[in-house]
């Protein structure tokens, strides 16, 4: 038995200096693996915890105590006694320091460490002071609760016999006020589709769930997604429209379009907010699939894009994407949206494609990294919400 054991030591510790190293590796003999959400399962040897993708290969080392399955793009994950939130690339969203970790909406979790509670977000966010912070409520509290109460779910934070009660349904209003990345397209815990066309193993599946739980996306009936349908361009500028207006905070996304087709009240909220111009597109080329470059320049032109920091270099994105050059058509919006951790190519040289379409799986993904900052690639070098915060 402890040969046995020695060896599973010795393959665990190779995989995790493979991984570490940048590459994904099988998971080592012995493992047990199950669990699949979001494109990732649990994986488990030796009492240690991980994560696999869809091929068995690791993708998060196997270092935990415990960990949770993937549930928009977060699971929590027990490290040496302390709980902590990853995304799925193994960053650390909430560093593993806290004794409980309870989640609400919105991206925030109820901490405890100690014998202090507070309330923490997934990302940083101006402290008022200069810095950033991702503690909502400090910690500072004697206790934490959430209960229902009327049928509203609350958030109670005592301190020296001090109730201060906070509704959930007012977190989303309380994070734009703080300046929280992606207040406007709050997480909503639990709010998860369930396609038959869409399976827990598919590479797409955290950026579904994602795009539907913000409202952005949606099935096409009989409870199917058609992750492979093309889009069209009138869907590219339906979608832009409502990420506008979310972001706004104006009344596109609540209104009823007006015209004589769906997709009338988009194209008219583009032009007017300046995200395509007259004549762009003819009345035809609403109906045909849109190319990669024109959601590019669509994307690029909303405000949410415009106000994005980069979060990689873009004279390295310039230099690296091989099929566009500083005067091919759409450029600047589509080294933009690398630069903005939004695109990621076709490939792994960053290829872009720019006349080829979009599936909607596809642009589940993109939507998803618009709206959740959290989820924006990083092309090169390690993820840092902290370049997020303006």
């Amino acid at each position: 038995m402890r040969k046995k054991r020695t060896i599973r030591s010795l393959c665990l510790m190779l995989a995790l200096s493979l991984l570490l190293a940048g590459q994904a590796f099988a998971a080592p003999a012995g493992a047990t693996v199950w669990g699949y959400s979001e494109g990732l399962a649990q994986c488990e040897l030796d009492g240690k915890w991980g994560f696999v993708d869809a091929q068995k290969k690791v993708v998060i080392p196997l270092q935990y105590d415990s960990v949770v399955s993937f549930s928009l793009g977060l699971a929590a994950v027990n490290l040496d006694g302390k709980l902590g939130v990853i995304r799925q690339d193994g960053t650390y969203l909430i560093q593993p320091e806290y004794g409980t970790l309870l989640p609400l909406d919105c991206g925030l979790y109820v901490v405890q460490k100690g014998n202090r509670w507070g309330v923490a977000s997934i990302l940083p966010f101006p402290d008022g002071q200069g810095g950033t912070t991702n503690l909502l409520y400090d910690l500072i509290y004697d206790s934490a609760t959430i209960t229902e109460q009327g049928g509203t779910r609350v958030l109670t934070l005592t301190k020296d016999g001090v109730a201060t009660k906070i509704p959930v349904f007012d977190l989303p209003r309380i994070l734009v006020e703080k300046g929280v990345p992606s207040a406007r397209f709050s997480l909503t815990r639990g709010k998860l589709p369930n396609f038959s066309d869409v399976s827990p193993r598919d590479w797409f599946a955290v950026w579904v769930d994602i795009a539907y739980n913000v409202g952005l996306t949606s099935g096409v009936g009989g409870n199917r997604y058609a992750p492979d349908q093309t889009l069209t361009v009138a869907e590219v500028l339906k979608l832009a429209a409502t990420m506008e207006s979310r972001y706004k905070n104006d009344s596109f996304h609540t209104s009823s379009s007006t015209g004589p087709y769906w997709y009338s009240g988009a194209v008219s909220y583009c032009l007017a907010s300046g995200i395509i111009k007259s004549g762009t597109f003819t009345q035809k080329d609403y109906q045909r699939p849109a190319t990669r470059r024109e959601i590019a320049q669509i994307f690029a032109a909303t405000s949410q894009a415009r106000n994005m920091r980069n979060i990689n270099d873009l004279n390295r994105v310039k230099a690296s994407v091989p099929d566009i050059t500083s005067s091919s058509p759409g450029a600047e919006a589509i080294y933009s949206l690398y630069a903005k951790g939004i695109l990621g190519g076709v490939d792994s040289k960053l290829t872009f494609h720019p006349q080829g379409t979009v599936t909607r799986a596809e642009a589940a993904a993109i939507v998803a990294r618009m709206v959740r900052a959290e989820q924006r690639l990083t092309l090169w070098g390690s993820y840092d919400a902290g370049v997020l915060v303006s």
